[in-house]
């Protein structure tokens, strides 16, 4: 188990915007593999204005003791490969960013914990040749208590993006 991954533990709500289309997502985090790994789902709650994308993913985050690097393995509704790509972080401070070596570029998935505020950023990058207007950026703000229809502890994300 890790002590800065431990945080994203429970239910948390996801609601923003992606690029023009607005997200209503649960993602639900825990420890598996003999808490070698850290789970996390996304999954669509609602549809919400202009539409909400019929997205999943699966995120499995672990730390390599012999490298001292945390991996990242996501899995998602935009289909299977045979060549899948693992992020690679390394943690500073409180922050860990992982680069996703594509083939149309890199991808980095950047989670920030603020203890104090129990309050957590994620920040998703990428670069690809054929835009011109450089790098699309997505932002999650990962924070509790919001209050969905369930009996479970709940956390809340707000994702908004932007050039």
């Amino acid at each position: 188990m890790d002590d800065l991954l431990n945080n994203l533990i429970g239910r948390w709500s996801l609601t923003g915007k992606t690029g023009d289309t607005a997200l209503y997502q649960e993602v639900n985090a825990k420890w598996v593999l003999r808490e070698l790994f850290l789970e996390m789902r996304f999954s669509p709650l609602r549809v919400g204005e202009g539409g909400n994308p019929d997205y999943e993913a699966l995120y499995l985050i672990g730390y390599d003791k012999k490298t001292g690097e945390y991996v990242l393995h996501l899995f998602d509704t935009f289909g299977v490969t045979s060549k899948p790509i693992p992020g690679i972080g390394v943690r500073k401070d409180n922050s860990v960013r992982f680069r996703l070596d594509y083939s149309v570029g890199p991808w980095f998935n950047s989670f920030t914990w603020d203890p104090a505020r129990r309050f957590w950023k994620n920040i998703i990058t990428y670069e690809q040749e054929r835009w011109k207007r450089g790098n699309l950026r997505g932002e999650r703000t990962l924070a509790y208590p919001v209050n969905l229809p369930t009996k479970n502890p709940v956390n809340s994300a707000v994702c908004a993006s932007g050039p």
